[in-house]
């Protein structure tokens, strides 16, 4: 981690151009993605660091509402990112309710059979944080109308989780307040990517660095303060919960505007 006092030196000033903009529209579909994914582009950078001015503390934790709009320090490694992004948490589809109980592996699985893969921590960040790498997918300031963010947690008897079945499965309908895919309209990112703050946390591929290979993003329908960066990367892959979902991630130029593999001419 940088020094802070470093960090204040190497502020993202060019981000500060983009202060005080709206969120932006769905852009469309690219044609290189399917109609049902959006083309991201940009360049991650391992460290991104905001000035925090709305600090709020609950019974365990201190988590920030609010951020110095548009002053950014960007840091540490880069990576070049250009990817399709499913635009719906999985199984991508506006009006649907997005899949739960789903693990790493079983997520894994879905996207590979319908010739895609998980998305990596770093595509799902830059997918939320848009080119001017804000804190949250829509905006510098938490505004708990815009994202499904701010239901009341529910008590869980993990007890029923323990031997799965139409037991767990009644405890998790029980505990569900999820909505459907995008029916907040707000809550998209600059790139057309909705509900990655909220309604469900999101499975990922991880950095190298981490224990495991999967990691949660974007927290769910109870954690209104959760932005872009934040990972939760305390489950092994075969850990599912009520609340744990997914979306898929695929090469530019791979699949067709239905989402069919695209065939490559045999050399001559």
């Amino acid at each position: 981690m940088a020094d802070p006092l470093v960090a204040l030196l190497r502020f993202s000033f060019g981000v500060a151009a983009a202060a005080g903009s709206p969120a932006t529209l769905d852009p469309g579909p690219s044609p290189e993605c399917p109609t049902d994914m959006r083309l991201v582009v940009g360049t991650h950078y391992d460290e991104v660091q905001h000035f925090c001015t709305s600090p709020q503390k609950d019974t365990k934790d201190t988590h920030c509402f609010g951020y110095l709009e548009g002053i950014t320090a960007l840091e540490g490694p880069t990576k070049d990112i250009r990817v399709c992004v499913d635009q719906f948490e999985a199984p991508n589809k506006r009006g649907a309710s997005p899949l739960v109980m789903r693990s790493y592996n079983s997520s894994k699985k879905f996207c590979q059979d319908r010739g895609k893969r998980m998305c990596s921590e770093q595509e799902w960040e830059t997918a939320c944080e848009g080119p001017t790498y804000r804190p949250l997918a829509y905006g510098w300031a938490v505004d708990k109308s815009v994202c499904n963010s701010d239901k009341k947690w529910r008590e869980v008897d993990f007890g029923k989780f323990a031997g799965g079945g139409d037991v767990a499965k009644a405890e998790s309908d029980r505990l569900w307040q999820g909505t459907p895919s995008g029916r907040f309209p707000g809550c998209v990112s600059s790139f057309g990517v909705f509900d990655m703050m909220g309604n469900v946390e999101e499975w990922v591929s991880t950095r190298s660095t981490r224990k495991w290979p999967g990691a949660l993003m974007g927290g769910f329908w109870a954690k209104p303060w959760t932005g872009c960066r934040g990972t939760n990367d305390a489950h092994e892959p075969g850990f599912q919960f009520y609340e744990t979902g997914f979306r898929c991630c695929a090469e530019p130029g791979t699949l067709d505007a239905d989402g069919k593999r695209i065939k490559k001419a045999k050399s001559e």
